[in-house]
Formats: structure tokens, sequence, C-alpha cells
């Protein structure tokens, strides 16, 4: 069942018996967010692609949104596309074999063989940090694909009839309960109160770890070799237990 970020307010609220300023609500349920993400690894919902015909070999910046690289393809010209994936390699290996500003051979479709990851010297702090270089380099210009993993939109940023993130939709209850666990925190609440939500938080995170290792990773046809790992709970400080 799905659920709006007014429904979570109003759920957080009626459970916790408490009023929560708008600030506050939406710090706990970004901090969920992104609690959530980085314990679910590689979300295929959450990938994401772009391509870029380069007419240069100096890179490019990827784009804002990008956490981290899973693979660039290069696309052929032609009215038949081949595409081939590249080898990911240290920048200092690039900058070693390939000294070079261009390709000796001037050929209407370079064949391009590693790419790696740099820095960016950006004053615009609000961009990605990432830029995508590329070797053997070229004279002529090229197509690539990069399919990365992609900061998603919050829940909190949502309004009207705009269409909700993946996770509120499909798994507000893992996001309901963390939420809670950050507002049990927040109102000093007893431990046995935090653990409960806590308990209730990963029992949401097993469901939705078991949709990634299981059912969006296997068919039919070719089961997956292993069952998921339990995701282990926080337990509390000795502080907490009193």
């Amino acid at each position: 069942m799905a659920m709006t970020y007014t429904e979570l307010q109003t759920n957080v609220k009626d459970i916790t018996e408490m009023t929560f300023t708008d600030a506050q609500l939406s710090m706990f349920t970004k901090q969920v967010e992104q609690r959530i993400y980085g314990i679910i690894k590689d979300l295929p919902i959450l990938r994401t692609t772009f391509s870029e015909t380069f007419t240069a070999s100096s890179g490019t910046v990827l784009p804002a949104d990008c956490l981290y690289v899973h693979s660039v393809i290069q696309q052929s010209s032609g009215t038949i596309v081949n595409r081939k994936a590249l080898v990911q390699k240290d920048l200092d290996f690039l900058l070693e074999a390939y000294p070079l500003s261009t390709q000796t051979t001037d050929t209407a479709d370079p064949e391009v063989k590693y790419y790696a990851l740099d820095g960016s010297d950006t004053t615009n702090y609000s961009a990605s940090r990432m830029v995508l270089r590329l070797a053997p380099r070229w004279a002529k210009s090229v197509t690539i694909q990069v399919e990365y993993q992609y900061q998603p939109r919050s829940i909190v940023d949502t309004d009207g009839d705009e269409e909700q993130p993946w996770l509120g939709t499909n798994y507000d209850t893992a996001l309901l309960n963390g939420v809670l666990v950050e507002a049990a925190k927040f109102m000093k609440a007893e431990p046995d109160m935090v653990q409960m939500y806590e308990q209730q938080f990963v029992l949401g995170l097993q469901q939705l770890q078991n949709t990634v290792d299981v059912r969006l990773k296997s068919d039919s046809y070719r089961p997956i070799g292993q069952p998921p790992k339990p995701i282990p709970m926080q337990q509390p400080t000795p502080e907490q237990q009193g």
C-alpha cells in the first residue's frame, strides 16, 4: 500500500501521540531514506543511464545525481548498433598507458577500451564531483552510455499529484518504522519502545532485501544460488538499557 508524505507525517504523529515540526519530520524521513539505501545495495529500481557523444577525449562530468558507476558501454555508429563494455581501470593506468592527447589513428568509429573516474575541480558543489575519463583517446566522436546508481528523490520533496518515490509506494512499512525509530530516539523514549520500532524496521528491510536478492535477480528458470542474509538489528547501548 502506497503512502504519501502527508500520510507518513499523520501516521507518525498518531502512533507516537506527539507533535513534531515539519523540519523535524523532514529530518527523520531523509535520515531513514539514506539509511535504507545504504543498507540495501544496488537496488535495480535506482539505476539509470545517460548517453553522450564525446567529440573530445578530455572526459565529461557525470550527472549531479550519480552516486557510483555500474558500467560504461561504447555504442558504435552506423545502422547496426554494436555495444561493447569498457573495463574500469585506475586513473594512473590511463595516464601511464595512454599519455598522448589523441589516438594516432583517425578512424570514424574509434575503439575505446578503458574508463576511469577522476575528481572534478568544479566550484559548483551541487554538481557531481566525478569525471569520466576514457582510453585510448581519439580524434573522432564516440557515443558512450553510462549506467549508474543515482540519488533518489526524497518523499519529502514530493507534492500534489506528483508521482511518489518508489520506496514510499512499495515499501512504506520500512519507511514508517524507520521514521518511528528516529522519532522515538528524539523523544528519548524507553529503550524497549525504541527496540520494538527497530525490530519492525528490520522486518521491513528484510522484505525489501528479499525482493532485491531473490525476486529481482532470478526467475523460475534461473533461481538464485543463496538465500538472502538476515539483516542484523542494532542492539541498544548500555546507556539506553539504563
